[in-house]
């Protein structure tokens, strides 16, 4: 039984050291451009990984950039912008992956505001060219306190 509470113990401890120490790494990662940077590590499965991201504000949005490696040394991407036009009701998202095996996949979203919610359509691009595109439109009754939501296309009926 005191061998249980030991490990018990033991794995708290390193957790909160791991914690610490992921704190640290975050804040030393604060950079003077104004991107927000911040890293993280863990222990899967399948083994070691970590992960850095950094986000930037724009003018009419944000970019990030994340990055994953595994024990293997082996990577991962995504790269996001993001841009409002807080006047015409609009956001756009732009976003490429790519996976550890080097295969990418992107995907694009236009969203609308209307009188009663927005409308968005989204196209995703597979890394062997299948596209699937799919469109959102979100109605809400402030009365009824209820929203409903209607997706058609690929993926979405």
């Amino acid at each position: 039984m005191s061998y249980v509470n030991s490990a018990k113990a033991a794995g708290i401890a390193g957790l909160a050291a791991t914690l610490f120490m992921a704190g640290a790494v975050v804040t030393a990662a604060q950079a003077g451009d104004g991107a927000r940077h911040k890293a993280h590590a863990g222990q899967g499965a399948s083994g070691s990984w970590s992960r850095s991201s950094t986000v930037q504000r724009t003018p009419s949005g944000h970019t990030r950039q994340d990055q994953w490696q595994r024990q293997d040394g082996k990577t991962a991407t995504r790269n996001t912008t993001v841009v409002n036009d807080r006047a015409a009701g609009t956001r756009s998202m732009d976003s490429t992956a790519t996976g550890f095996n080097g295969r990418t996949t992107t995907v694009s979203s236009d969203a609308q505001r209307t009188d009663d919610g927005y409308v968005r359509d989204v196209t995703r691009t597979g890394p062997n060219g299948q596209v699937n595109q799919r469109s959102i439109d979100v109605s809400c009754d402030p009365a009824a306190q209820s929203c409903t939501k209607t997706v058609t296309g690929d993926k979405g009926g």
